[in-house]
């Protein structure tokens, strides 16, 4: 008779949401509770030995403070710490422990085109097709402007990442679209079969692949130099949202040298309602679909595809007693299972919980959203001037996180915007667009005194130079009627205004502009005018965009070229 032998348990931990998640980690690593056996020794040399995935690079660079915090005088070098998803073949090719056929195999894989590259092929293949279309046929619905040709291959980008992501064929696309739904759910369908051919057409072409379809290869790749190396290694913080992830965090789970930390597992909600998150076909209540939007929906798939219990989640920090993940778990459950708020509102800890969660929260209502930012930025600066107090603003609204930041900027309140800022929001971003701005818009006063005071311009002399050439400019040009589009009118203006200066009342303080000051605006608007021809020169029509990219590069560097 043979016995089936029961499976290892697997080392997979939860770290509950109402607790640090990078110190608790870190200090569960440092005191071998995640690795059995790992650190051995106290030698410097020891924490070097592991692996540590994190979700994304900012993770990555916050685990290494927190490292230095807690190691405070001990001397040691750190664990090899990667974000998840962000592989490389460098990543995978300085792993001591890949094999060399691994990383060999990792490294012949083919190149991607850059987010712009892809971005303009596809933006060029969308304009063919629309070009194809009849008015009679529904032009009108159609990108066939290059703005809207850029904004449709955006969104075209995004679906492929995401069917590739998702790990979804390109084949199910003939069964999404009924005949009996609107004409333009047709349309829809036939620009996907008429891009995607053509779009692999040329990544072959190319000999290139997907940015996503090329990360899930090392993904897959990294996860199979694990399985053969014995060295420890822990993933912490990732929920296992994308496919080639999940198995990923599955292969770390399943190694005896491996650890799996889960992010705020909720431990509270009952087991019927747990397993609802995933979906019900025999519920003829409900319609028994999958709650995909639920916070816990990748984790509930990340267990049952490691086939453990949230019972077998070993904590590794009490949660706080606040009462706030109870009150989230309730607030959050499937909607199949709310009647039960009544019988679990009954119970003694539920309705202390709640009183608890709730006694040191409050709410503002503001009256705009300038009010609304002004509020959060006081509540920010009152944390920082507390000692040993933190504040973190959450929210997926960024105008309003702007807002925030500038409030507290007025205040030289340093902050860290972990959603960064795109090149457009950056100062040399900001000068660039200012720049393009004046050129075509035909020097439009506004715009055209921002791109002269910005930061960055210098028109070959030092920073700061032109102060006094643009003060004057300003005064006498551009406070009253609007010149005349283009440098050339702008120019003759001032010479106009410089020749019948006398004939202004005596009152006006425009009449004591002194000559030297004009002579300075004057040569200003020269440099300017030289500066922006290759832009401002250009005639109405179709313009190659390489073309307009170099002129605009010429632009920007004329502008802000300093005193040799």
């Amino acid at each position: 008779m043979i016995h089936a032998m029961p499976a290892a348990k697997l080392n997979v931990f939860n770290i509950p949401a109402s607790a640090p998640f990078l110190p608790v980690l870190i200090d569960a690593l440092r005191a071998g509770k995640l690795v059995t056996g790992f650190p051995a020794t106290h030698d410097p040399l020891e924490l070097a030995r592991a692996t540590l995935y994190l979700p994304t690079r900012r993770a990555c660079r916050l685990a290494r403070e927190v490292f230095l915090d807690q190691l405070k005088t001990d001397a040691a070098i750190l664990p090899r710490i990667v974000a998840l998803g962000d592989l490389d073949e460098d990543e995978i090719a300085s792993a001591q422990a890949a094999t060399g056929e691994l990383a060999e195999a990792s490294l012949a894989l083919p190149e991607t085109f850059s987010t712009l590259e892809r971005r303009l092929t596809l933006a060029e293949l969308i304009s063919k097709w629309a070009a194809t279309i009849a008015p009679e046929q529904g032009a009108p619905l159609i990108a066939n402007t290059p703005e809207a040709a850029m904004a449709l291959a955006d969104t075209l980008a995004r679906l492929m990442d995401d069917m590739i992501t998702r790990q979804m064929p390109w084949d199910n696309l003939d069964k999404l679209v009924p005949e009996d739904l609107d004409e333009y759910w047709k349309q829809s369908l036939d620009f996907l079969k008429f891009m995607h051919p053509r779009w692999r057409a040329i990544l072959a072409e190319q000999n290139a692949i997907e940015q996503a379809e090329r990360r899930d290869k090392l993904i897959e790749a990294e996860a199979k130099r694990l399985a053969g190396s014995d060295a420890p290694v822990i993933a912490a913080g990732s929920t296992g949202s994308m496919p080639a992830t999940a198995k990923l965090l599955a292969t770390i789970a399943k190694l005896p040298h491996g650890a799996l930390v889960l992010p705020g597992l909720d431990m509270d909600l009952d087991d019927a309602s747990w397993a609802l998150i995933a979906g019900d076909a025999d519920d003829k209540s409900h319609d028994g679909a999958p709650a995909a939007g639920h916070a816990q929906f990748a984790m509930h798939a990340l267990l049952d595809a490691l086939g453990i219990r949230r019972d077998d989640v070993s904590q590794l920090a009490p949660p706080k007693p606040h009462g706030r993940e109870l009150l989230v778990s309730e607030a959050l459950r499937p909607a199949a299972t709310t009647e039960r708020w009544q019988l679990r509102a009954k119970k003694k800890d539920f309705g202390a919980a709640t009183v608890q969660a709730l006694a040191s929260l409050a709410m503002i209502e503001a009256a705009n959203a300038e009010e609304e930012a002004l509020a959060i930025a006081v509540s920010l600066r009152e944390a920082l001037e507390t000692p040993g107090k933190t504040a973190a603003l959450v929210t997926p609204d960024r105008a309003l996180a702007r807002r925030v930041v500038a409030a507290l900027a007025r205040w030289q309140v340093a902050v860290d915007d972990s959603a960064g800022y795109s090149l457009a929001d950056t100062q040399a971003g900001v000068f660039a667009r200012l720049a393009a701005d004046a050129a075509l818009g035909s020097l439009e006063p506004v715009t055209l005194l921002a791109l002269l005071k910005h930061p960055l311009l210098r028109l070959g002399s030092a920073a700061g130079a032109h102060a006094k050439a643009i003060a004057t400019l300003e005064r006498a040009l551009l406070r009253g009627p609007r010149p005349r589009p283009g440098s050339d009118a702008l120019a003759q203006a001032l010479s106009t205004f410089r020749n019948n200066r006398d004939q202004l009342h005596r009152s006006d303080p425009r009449w004591l502009i002194a000559d030297d000051e004009f002579d300075v605006a004057a040569d200003l608007v020269a440099r300017l005018g030289a500066a922006l021809a290759p832009l401002e020169t250009l005639k109405s029509g179709a313009h190659p965009l390489a073309f307009l990219a170099t002129w605009h590069r010429e632009v920007t560097a004329a502008l802000s070229q300093e005193l040799d």
